[in-house]
């Protein structure tokens, strides 16, 4: 005889929080911007007299890597909210930790929410002339 077993559903239950999901996505965003910018830098001679569209390339650059920072340490704080409240729950600390690294193998492994959508506006080496200027500004 086997016993089956009754599993109730938080009816707001979700694996990945909300505000995490987002904060990934951002980040996601800003590290591939941040590459194409120092990729763009990368090809410039930095050893010559600077040309105005270098001086512009390297304070877009500049802008992007603030812009990639910000958005880890939004990611981070997102991180640590959820395992505060976890903690704050009393969880012991061994379910907590794997809770959290669950939840980001499962972030990293989807793709998150803006995925789908830079693989249809976008071409396949990722965008093309993105200026990190024209982002909006990361608190």
């Amino acid at each position: 005889m086997v016993l089956v077993q009754r599993v109730t559903a938080e009816e707001n239950f979700q694996p990945i929080p909300a505000a995490l999901a987002s904060a990934a996505s951002a980040y996601r965003h800003a590290c591939r911007a941040e590459a194409e910018q120092l990729k763009r830098m990368g090809q410039l001679n930095l050893a010559v007299e600077w040309t105005d569209e270098m001086r512009s390339t390297v304070l877009a650059t500049r802008e992007c890597v603030r812009n990639a920072e910000a958005a880890r340490a939004a990611l981070r704080e997102e991180i640590q909210s959820v395992v505060r409240a976890l903690r704050e729950r009393g969880e012991p600390p061994d379910a907590v930790a794997r809770h959290a690294e669950s939840m980001i193998q499962l972030l990293e492994s989807a793709g998150g929410p803006d995925e789908a959508s830079d693989r249809e506006t976008e071409p396949v080496g990722g965008p093309t002339n993105h200026d990190c200027r024209d982002d909006p500004p990361r608190a």
